[in-house]
């Protein structure tokens, strides 16, 4: 082979190298416009629940959208890479925390359009890894949801409760009531 198509060969390679190297790089340059732009977290029956549940649990937290790795901890003795790897891209929809952030239940919405296999595996090792430490489960349908009432009555907040002496949650001090009309009458 010839001396002269060895080295072009050599100064053509490096030259793709510099290009993919710069170009791999280049979104860092701060003339660069990013394409990120701000989503609702929450959307349809999401953003529904999670309204009721905040009204209807004053004095809770509420989070939304919480990963399993978040709430559910490795007990001694057994490998935390391993089995936090196993639920590391699982997340809640919604958990409720009590003031002194003990979960007390996690919550799913199940809207139908899982597939059979989705469900076998995701949801499947969500509920096995919940009921291993003990974190209630609840599985609410997207076209069912609770109402005030029900969601009380699962965590036994009495009705008179929620609108007496109840200090509000975090998370109400920042969401916008549901509806003014509804609300003024119960305030009066």
């Amino acid at each position: 082979m010839n001396p002269f198509t060895i080295v072009s060969l050599l100064l053509l390679c490096l030259a793709l190298i510099l290009h993919l190297a710069q170009r791999r790089n280049a979104w860092r340059a701060p003339g660069v416009a990013w394409p990120f732009f701000a989503r609702k977290p929450l959307v349809g029956p999401e953003q529904v629940l999670y309204q009721r549940l905040v009204t209807a649990l004053p004095g809770y937290i509420v989070l939304s959208n919480v990963p399993v790795s978040s709430v559910l901890g490795i007990k001694r003795g057994h490998s935390a890479v391993i089995w936090i790897r196993r639920i590391r891209s699982l997340q809640y929809d919604f958990v409720v925390f009590s003031k002194d952030a003990t979960v007390l239940v996690a919550i799913e919405i199940e809207d139908g359009a899982r597939t059979v296999k989705d469900f076998s595996s995701a949801a499947q090792i969500k509920a096995r890894a919940s009921t291993a430490a003990g974190v209630r489960l609840l599985l609410w349908q997207s076209r069912a949801l609770p109402e005030h009432a029900e969601i009380q009555a699962v965590f036994g907040v009495p009705l008179t409760q929620v609108f007496e002496e109840v200090e509000p949650s975090a998370n109400q001090s920042w969401w916008p009531p549901i509806s003014s009309a509804g609300r003024s009458s119960q305030e009066n």
